[in-house]
């Protein structure tokens, strides 16, 4: 009986300890396979794709890429946006998943600045662009219809079809009057009244007239009552 019992002792103990071996081969197998080696996740933010792939390729680990336009702000073919994030401890031969930006789809906006609408609408649709909001203010030192600002700055990428704001000059303030009845009167006093209320008669042609003195108004543009500014071209017709 006493045999037996060691007997059985025996192999029980020669079954656990083939267990046993089993076990730590297993455990140590599985956590050399968990820990591995790690290295710190390269910061690949703002770098060129081929610069990308040659730092992770020093570091050992693999680079999954998603290619997008992402607002159309980034220059092509960089890395926006990665995981995990710099400096993450990653296992060496891991993937790490960086944002490209595409080239695809963008294109450069032009300066607007000082240019007048169709100017502006002209080079935005050579830039594949278009012409978004306009809005108008008065600007003393801004000669009317030149762009001001421009929503986005000269030099930036955006997605083709994309719209630029843009804010206009209005010129500065000027004040309006009635245009009065020049027929009959001496262009010379006319003259005098206009400049001192800073108007200016741009066009005066003379034309022979019998029975009138040199200097009589003939005829004016425009005709009585209409609104003028500064900004109006004025002309008359006097006798020669």
């Amino acid at each position: 009986m006493n045999k037996k019992v060691l007997l059985a002792g025996k192999i029980a103990g020669i079954i656990l300890g083939y267990f046993l071996v089993f076990f730590l081969a297993v455990f140590s197998t599985v956590s050399l396979l968990v820990k591995g080696d790690e290295v710190m996740a390269p910061d690949l933010l703002g770098k060129p794709l081929r610069e990308a792939y040659a730092i992770a390729a020093k570091k050992g680990i693999y680079l999954k890429k998603v290619v997008g336009d992402f607002g159309g702000t980034y220059i092509p073919n960089t890395v926006v946006n990665q995981f995990p994030a710099p400096e993450t401890s990653v296992k060496v031969k891991s993937i790490v998943k960086i944002f490209v930006a595409s080239e695809v789809g963008q294109t450069v906006v032009p300066r607007l600045v000082a240019l007048g609408q169709k100017e502006c609408e002209a080079l935005l649709k050579k830039s594949k662009l278009k012409k978004g909001h306009s809005a108008f203010i008065t600007a003393a030192d801004v000669l009317p219809d030149c762009v001001i600002s421009q929503s986005l700055p000269a030099g930036s990428r955006m997605a083709e079809g994309s719209a630029i704001d843009l804010l206009i000059s209005k010129g500065g303030e000027s004040r309006s009057f009635v245009m009065p009845d020049l027929i009959g009167n001496e262009a010379a006093k006319v003259l005098v009244f206009f400049e001192s209320r800073g108007l200016k008669i741009a066009k005066i042609e003379e034309v022979p007239y019998f029975g009138l003195k040199p200097g009589v108004i003939l005829k004016q543009f425009p005709s009585p009552g209409f609104e003028i500014s500064s900004k109006n071209l004025i002309g008359i017709q006097i006798s020669k």
